[in-house]
């Protein structure tokens, strides 16, 4: 399936010091070009039985089944807790850690008329948040989460699924799309800062190969890794890129199921003590 990725540029390519992108300022955005790529439909290996621990270790990202039972009831602080708690225990049961801490939750719509919301810096997990009440628009530019340094803080892991309540509903527009680790090289990142810490861009590379989830509904979810303490030394990804693709996926599918992607993405930090 052909889409389109949207890339920051190297500092190659820009006219002035890309040092100026390491003091977060929303009005500064580095140049970035559209991309058309080719994606991977995963779907098959929903049922290869390969675990996810597996799948996170060989390339930061995996795939899934799981139909939550709270996900109907984000409309208040108590159901979020309830997901957040469930998500946990997901990943809890897929890495086998001893314990899975909730950090934060986003739930995002695939709709230009949403805007982005300011978000303090956390000092730790969130709390008492009704995703409904802050909706945060897709992330539209191919990025890792967080670099070496603000990663120590997090040790997060995102567990990302659809919130349409239909069983019958699909992401059809804006999927998320995962790059391998093992596709990225050193020069293909840039640092940069943004409202929740330190991030890192993804350049342009012909090695890239991306993946996506063809549409995934509810009962489907997409594991990435965005943070491991042992950075490398045991062989793992270290984490994973990742982008809402531009994508007009609608073919084959009735119109009713045509709607914009709406979705919620829960980070976790996985512990093993």
């Amino acid at each position: 399936m052909t889409s389109t990725i949207r890339y920051t540029l190297p500092a190659s390519r820009l006219d002035h010091d890309e040092a100026i992108y390491l003091t977060y300022d929303p009005k500064q955005q580095r140049p970035a070009e559209e991309v058309p790529v080719e994606l991977r439909d995963v779907r098959g290996e929903l049922d290869s039985h390969v675990p996810v621990s597996q799948q996170l270790a060989q390339r930061g990202f995996a795939v899934s089944r799981h139909v939550s039972d709270h996900v109907a009831h984000l409309d208040t602080a108590e159901g979020a807790r309830q997901y957040m708690n469930e998500a946990a225990e997901v990943l809890r049961v897929a890495l086998g850690c001893t314990r899975v801490i909730p950090w934060n939750s986003v739930s995002r719509k695939s709709d230009p008329a949403v805007t982005l919301k300011f978000v303090k810096q956390q000092t730790g997990p969130e709390e008492n948040h009704v995703p409904g009440e802050r909706v945060q628009p897709v992330a539209i530019v191919a990025h890792v989460d967080q670099d070496e340094v603000w990663g120590k803080e997090l040790c997060a892991r995102a567990v990302k699924a659809p919130i349409n309540q239909s069983e019958s509903d699909f992401v059809a527009n804006s999927p998320l799309a995962m790059l391998d680790f093992k596709k990225i090289a050193p020069e293909d990142l840039s640092k940069h800062a943004s409202m929740f810490g330190v991030g890192m861009d993804l350049h342009y590379s012909a090695n890239h190969e991306w993946n996506y989830l063809r549409h995934q509904t509810p009962g489907e979810i997409i594991f990435l890794k965005c943070y491991d303490s042992w950075q490398g030394t045991d062989g793992s990804a270290l984490y994973c890129g990742h982008v809402a693709a531009t994508l007009d996926d609608s073919a084959g599918l009735s119109p009713e199921f045509v709607v914009p992607r709406e979705s919620i993405e829960v980070r976790l930090v996985a512990v093993w003590e």
